[in-house]
């Protein structure tokens, strides 16, 4: 790790258990944050669902800690975004209540809709430490969400690095005379609240920025709230980490970001060395847009280090589908870690055991200015490529494929009345080498979804029905997660306009293992007949219902193996029909507990 230049280590070593305590309070700081965020977010995509994240970063931009709250394409992204932020705002520019925010594609989270804001946090003049946050804007003009663009420019307002607040250069906390900078700080001598309220004082919000975003914006109310909701959740951070550094009388975070990172990359070796050195080579066929994508990974493991290369994937397309490489990044490690190493912290360290890599200009690695706003069909695709080359290396502990792609559904009015609706319909995840998969759960987003009743109190709709699919999840030893059926309809009896962007494996559905079938496709129709088969925007006429039906999650071993007592079970829930009681699962055929072998 590098030292930065401000700082200085003086302070008396910390035993591993106070070193561990630490540990854990920074990770509750940043779980502070993010329930901070979600208070104070006026989108219900936000607020509801979760769409966000939320982490502390040491004085060098090295993410330390993350809020268990929040997706991976957020926090994994974000990891990058702090460093890259900084070096075109370098710390030395900075002052105490200043506050930097972009929603660059290539610098955040991969399209314009999320916002990334960094807030550095000072003592004696010096950055210690920075709190960052990232969180969905439901509209920043442009098309809004939609796939159709044929440019990142047509997709919305981009905002380059630059400062959200600006505060007060004098404002930094002074030591006390009876004080050295190496001897620590008392708990009385510093209040987090306090300290951090004062450097805020006379501090300035960039009112230019925000008019350029609120005048771009379809909801110009709500997408300044959701921005100044980041600037809130970092403030909520930087008092309690101040807070917390007073208790244990540090005046900066160096000896605990050595121990963090030791111990991280210490765990992360250890785990990743159950995978046999070699090449594992994977692939995956997506629906795409006007044409299916192709996605190929070849995965090198060599002395608990794992690089993946996915220059066999297909080119970028001249639809919003891309994926620039930071979101493909996020989401390739993370199906890695997810699976080898599930219980070490996410952080600088354990993250840096896994590399991903892909030339230029290809969909999973797509450069400006490409389309990108349904970035995550390719993004949350990636991590059941990674499982299908990890499944070569461990045969048998591999879970099955899940429905990938969050289907985002974006509604809007389309007759006289304006609105905009941004919820969420969840998939099945695939089944797990010793249990059922999770229905209706997004995997590997970890997205929730709005609340029906939320949703029809933001925008006029009705949610006629939301149902678990029976038989959606795929057969098996372990059965695949349920997809669910979702009806709505508008409450005024008017056209609305829907895109169809982020709704994937419609042709067919994630693949089961060890001899489990494939969970089903996905479904939209509407009841005029319209059938949806891409990702374009769709009218839905006055009167009309539209009926969404997700994928379902893969199964995992044979079906004649599952118990019989789950599969009565399933069938008295109504989980399976009783057709597939039968033929699939073999329930009149045997009917003990034992399962019978082929």
């Amino acid at each position: 790790m590098t030292l930065s230049p401000a700082s200085t280590d003086n302070t008396e070593p910390l035993d591993v258990v106070t070193q561990n305590v630490l540990w854990n309070r920074l990770i509750s700081v940043c779980e502070e944050q993010a329930n901070a965020l979600m208070r104070a977010a006026f989108g219900a995509i936000v607020r509801e669902a979760g769409d966000l994240s939320a982490g502390v970063f040491n004085a060098n931009g090295e993410m330390l800690a993350q809020a268990v709250t929040g997706t991976p394409g957020h926090v994994n992204t974000m990891a990058a975004s702090v460093r890259a932020m900084l070096a075109i705002q370098p710390a030395e520019s900075l002052s105490p209540g200043d506050a930097l925010v972009t929603n660059d594609p290539w610098l955040g989270a991969g399209h314009v809709f999320d916002f990334v804001v960094v807030t550095p946090v000072f003592i004696a003049q010096n950055i210690v430490a920075y709190l960052a946050s990232t969180s969905h804007i439901v509209d920043v003009g442009g098309r809004g969400w939609s796939a159709e663009a044929a440019s990142v420019f047509e997709e919305g307002v981009t905002i380059p690095v630059m400062h959200l607040r600006r505060g007060c250069p004098s404002k930094g906390y002074q030591l006390r005379s009876s004080q050295s900078p190496g001897s620590g700080l008392r708990g009385s001598d510093l209040q987090g609240s306090e300290l951090h309220s004062s450097q805020l004082h006379g501090a300035q919000l960039n009112e230019d920025m925000l008019r350029i975003v609120e005048t771009n914006s379809r909801v110009p109310h709500e997408a300044r709230g959701d921005i100044l909701s980041l600037l809130t959740s970092n403030d909520t951070g930087a008092r309690r980490l101040l807070e917390l550094m007073a208790e244990y009388q540090l005046t900066d975070l160096i000896q605990t970001s050595r121990f963090i990172f030791e111990r991280s990359l210490q765990g992360t070796r250890t785990l990743l060395q159950r995978v046999p050195d070699g090449i594992y080579d994977s692939t995956l066929a997506l629906d795409g847009y006007d044409a299916p994508i192709h996605l190929q990974a070849s995965m090198s493991v060599k002395d608990s280090h794992i690089n993946v290369d996915l220059s066999g994937s297909s080119k970028a397309v001249n639809r919003g589908i891309n994926c620039p490489l930071n979101y493909t990044a996020a989401y390739a490690a993370f199906g890695i870690r997810a699976l080898l190493t599930p219980d070490v912290p996410n952080n600088e360290a354990s993250l840096k055991a896994v590399t991903i890599s892909a030339p230029p200009g290809l969909v999973v690695s797509a450069e400006r200015p490409s389309p990108v706003s349904a970035r995550h069909v390719i993004g949350q695709a990636l991590p059941d490529l990674m499982m299908g080359c990890l499944e070569q290396a461990l045969p048998g502990e591999v879970l099955a494929e899940s429905s990938g792609a969050l289907w985002t559904l974006s509604l809007s009015g389309a007759g006289t009345t304006e609105f905009t609706s941004l919820n969420v319909v969840l998939g099945g995840m695939g089944a797990r080498p010793a249990t059922d998969g999770l229905s209706t759960t997004a995997f590997p987003s970890g997205v929730g979804a709005v609340p029906v009743e939320v949703a029809e109190l933001a925008a006029p709709l009705i949610y006629q029905s939301k149902e678990f699919v029976a038989d959606s999840g795929g057969a098996g030893k372990h059965r695949g997660g349920l997809a669910q059926r979702l009806e709505l309809r508008s409450a005024l009896d008017e056209d609305m306009s829907l895109s169809a962007a982020a709704f994937e494996r419609l042709t067919s559905g994630p693949a089961g293992r060890e001899g489990g079938h494939n969970g089903s496709a996905g479904k939209v129709e509407i009841t005029d007949g319209t059938q949806i088969t891409d990702k374009g925007n769709y009218r839905i006429p006055a009167g009309e219902t539209l009926i969404l039906q997700s994928p379902g999650g893969g199964g995992f071993g044979k079906p004649n193996h599952r118990d019989k007592s789950a599969v009565m079970q399933d069938l008295a829930h109504g989980l399976i029909s009783g057709e597939a009681a039968t033929d699939i699962y073999q329930l009149n055929n045997k009917p003990n507990n034992k399962p019978t072998e082929e």
